[in-house]
């Protein structure tokens, strides 16, 4: 199935182009989903049509919080830079707002054709348990008390709120590593199902330390000290609202930045960087899964019967990851234990085999490895800083938030 042993320097690798993507290209369902009754595309509809959801930016709001400073990101996003404010042409400043409304809503957009339109009845009768299940965010108990924070782990940090695109509050924990914040890379944290940010310090502490890199980890609507209830959608928003962050409010350049996920969360860090506006230097996927219903047939028993027939039917979160990698074009790092009783590790080799359109790519895999415990795996942290050194130095263009 792969390597016997860890290797500082995977062998399995390729090089692509480094050309961009101009538009979003068109995704096609995985094999797991080909079959669905579902008639309704992952991808945007054509701009014609009148069955298309239209985007709107309003958004309702949840109860503010008081314990911390709240950043809105749509403002930050929409706002114009000084140098646009100061220009005397109504009209040109006029049209840069537009531009901005637009590229969010385009991102937006995106985002919405990626989930699960219909729920379906059994999905309407079934939503709750398959949310327990999927998400845990009720599991341990007591989960939405924070125990410790970075400082009980000698880091400095800022807690935020991070107000989402549609209104929800994010609660995470800014850890740079320096004051010059672009003088090293920084590191987007998003965390598997059940607890919260604060069960994950420990497992951060050893990025800070062995990666040298600024941190911004993230509780995921529902999760912790986070308003709202999580979904599929909400969490690619989450992802998003995170992202626009580190560009919009840190400044920091996109080749700077890389995407971290585990489990769940590798899901969401795959269609955080299938968008080809979210510019990254590197992905990392750990102990990633294809999609919801492939993971269902080893933990139901109907499921195998049933998903050979309707696949997806009566799934509300696909969180569908194949048709995805098949469109990201940074490079990837794919992690996974070979003795995970959670997630087979087929699926991150299928995920990698699909992945051909990064610039580069890579696959480790760790013999004695199970699902919580790779970054204490020998070579762990050695295998990532490799990879990261193997990559070639890209410079970008600034961008508009930047000038």
């Amino acid at each position: 199935m792969g390597n016997n042993f860890p290797q500082r320097n995977p062998i399995r690798s390729i090089a692509t182009t480094d050309d961009e993507f101009t538009e979003y290209s068109k995704l096609k369902k995985s094999r797991s989903l080909r079959d669905s009754t579902r008639r309704q595309s992952l991808t945007n509809t054509s701009k014609t049509s009148s069955s298309r959801k239209k985007i709107s930016l309003t958004r309702p709001t949840s109860m503010m919080p008081t314990d911390a400073e709240i950043i809105d990101i749509r403002s930050l996003r929409c706002a114009l830079p000084l140098s646009d404010m100061l220009i005397n042409d109504e009209k040109t400043a006029s049209n840069k707002n537009v531009q901005n409304e637009n590229k969010l809503i385009k991102q937006l957009d995106y985002i919405h054709s990626c989930v699960r339109k219909d729920k379906g009845l059994f999905g309407m009768m079934t939503e709750n348990i398959q949310s327990k299940h999927i998400f845990s965010n009720h599991e341990p108990e007591n989960t939405h008390t924070l125990d410790r924070s970075p400082e009980d782990f000698q880091m400095g940090y800022q807690s935020i709120y991070l107000q989402t695109l549609d209104g929800e509050f994010i609660h995470s924990y800014w850890i740079p590593k320096s004051d010059d914040i672009n003088s090293t890379s920084t590191l987007l944290y998003l965390h598997g199902a059940g607890g919260n940010i604060s069960h994950r310090l420990e497992v951060v502490r050893l990025f800070h330390d062995n990666l040298h890199c600024n941190i911004l980890i993230i509780d995921y609507r529902g999760f912790g000290k986070s308003s709202g209830s999580p979904t599929e959608l909400g969490l690619y928003i989450d992802a998003q609202t995170a992202y626009d962050y580190l560009v919009y409010k840190q400044k920091i350049l996109p080749e700077n930045i890389i995407i971290f996920g585990t489990s769940l969360g590798a899901s969401v860090a795959i269609q955080l960087v299938s968008d080809p506006l979210n510019r990254v230097k590197l992905a990392i996927f750990e102990n990633a899964f294809i999609s919801v219903p492939e993971i269902a047939k080893y933990f139901i028993a109907y499921a195998k019967s049933v998903i050979g027939v309707t696949k997806s039917i009566g799934f509300i979160y696909l969180f569908d990851s194949l048709p995805k990698v098949r469109r990201i074009e940074c490079p990837c790092l794919y992690l996974t234990g070979l003795l995970d009783p959670i997630i087979p590790t087929w699926m991150s080799n299928t995920l990698y085999n699909e992945t051909r359109t990064a610039r580069k790519r890579h696959l480790c895999e760790y013999p004695f490895g199970k699902h919580n415990d790779l970054p204490i795996m020998p070579d762990y942290f050695e295998n990532i800083q490799s990879f990261i050194d193997e990559l070639p130095l890209i410079t970008t263009p600034s961008t508009e938030q930047q000038s």
